[in-house]
């Protein structure tokens, strides 16, 4: 795997040491550092993970200084964030075929148009689609 499509789920782990997988999810992050791996991923992702890092802060899982450094951190990676405007057809289909939120379907999208690998940490994501799109990977198995 040279190319993926993470969601933030993934991402959040670096994050949050207290995530399971986070060791797997750093060890994607190395190697996207050291050029070995490509992420890509629906511009929804900055949002995603801000959010996600402002849940964990009122939740007390991370603190205020942190918050602000881990979000300035996953800005400055410089992950390549796509446009998904183009893609709400295929957004819809994924939303209606496995029931989920259009920002899930969105990665699910990028994914298929790339032709590369999801990596997910969201096992209800996972699970939904594990049968029929072979190209989506649950983090403890990559």
């Amino acid at each position: 795997m040279k190319r993926a499509v993470i969601d933030a789920s993934v991402v959040l782990k670096w994050y949050l040491p207290d995530e399971k997988y986070g060791a797997k999810a750093l060890a994607l992050l190395t190697r996207y550092i050291s050029e070995d791996l490509e992420i890509a991923a629906p511009s929804l992702l900055e949002f995603e993970v801000i959010n996600g890092l402002v849940i964990a802060q009122r939740r007390g899982r991370i603190g205020e200084e942190k918050i602000i450094a881990a979000i300035e951190g996953f800005l400055n990676l410089g992950i390549s964030l796509m446009d998904i405007s183009g893609l709400y057809s295929k957004v819809i289909h994924y939303c209606q075929a496995y029931s989920r939120s259009a920002y899930d379907a969105s990665y699910l999208a990028v994914a298929e148009r790339e032709a590369i690998t999801l990596v997910t940490a969201d096992e209800g994501l996972y699970n939904s689609v594990k049968k029929d799109l072979s190209w989506v990977k649950w983090l403890g198995d990559v």
